[in-house]
């Protein structure tokens, strides 16, 4: 009972951040594969006067992926309507039409470069790229990434204060025992080496909880969801090289913090 007082402190504090961390690669992880979706559930429409190849696009454009030429015959369908018949003269009479892939989700700014380089081409006659509705979902998409990191970052640093104030009251309780080794001529080191290896103990910890939590979330919470992009993301929750990563940033973290404190002490 008398350790978990002693270290609880630290470690809700470092678990907070970690979990923080482990979200954000997360949520980078799945929302790249939602990004993708995204860019290949979209395509611009290109009307030219002459056949054109992806080499043709691609000269006037390097975001161009791919490019699939619709069928005149299913367009001439659509404005005639079901019951009427298409003349081999009325296909003949329209021009090319195009959908065309991007690489990947563009920002408005790049889509309307990919618009306006392609309107360079005195081939193509008209270009639609349905600015609107894509740029419904990429401000919508944009500003879901930009709210949860600056959650994260908020929570990260009010995490990392108060780590460094859980360090102050143990640098206090050890006060003595390190001045009595400063007096000795022990190195700084020496004297902070309690501190950093109580720190580094429940910085490992604290990674194995929070590996934990999301093996858990990952096994059991994701797999009753009804959020498709958790559903078919589930492999993405946690891998197992995350674990490295936590543990690396929780030992950075605490050290970082021991250092802030030591330091401070001896200039005072």
């Amino acid at each position: 009972m008398k350790f978990i007082k002693r270290h609880i402190s630290l470690i809700f504090p470092l678990v907070a951040i970690l979990l923080g961390l482990e979200f954000l690669i997360v949520f980078d992880r799945t929302t790249d594969t939602y990004e993708k979706s995204l860019s290949n559930s979209y395509s611009i429409i290109v009307v030219a006067k002459d056949e054109m190849s992806i080499d043709d696009f691609r000269a006037w454009d390097s975001h161009i992926l791919g490019v699939k030429e619709l069928e005149k015959s299913k367009i001439l369908d659509r404005i005639n309507g079901d019951g009427e018949k298409t003349s081999i003269n009325m296909e003949k009479a329209l021009p090319n039409f195009y959908s065309v892939k991007l690489d990947k989700l563009l920002s408005i700014s790049e889509l309307e470069r990919v618009k306006i380089n392609l309107a360079k081409s005195k081939n193509i006659k008209r270009i639609e790229n349905f600015r609107s509705a894509y740029k419904a979902k990429y401000e919508l998409f944009t500003f879901i990434k930009m709210a949860f990191g600056t959650f994260i970052f908020f929570m990260a640093i009010i995490g990392f204060f108060l780590i460094v104030k859980q360090m102050e009251v143990w640098n206090f309780l050890h006060a003595q025992r390190m001045k009595v080794m400063e007096i000795f001529g022990a190195s700084l080191f020496l004297r902070s080496k309690v501190l950093i290896n109580m720190a580094v103990l429940d910085a490992i910890l604290s990674a194995i909880l929070t590996s934990i939590l999301f093996l858990f979330i990952q096994k059991s919470w994701v797999s009753d969801t009804n959020m498709e992009i958790l559903k078919d993301n589930v492999s993405e929750i946690f891998v197992f090289s995350d674990f490295f990563i936590l543990l690396f940033a929780s030992i950075s973290v605490v050290l970082i913090a021991v250092f802030l404190v030591v330091v401070h002490v001896k200039e005072e």
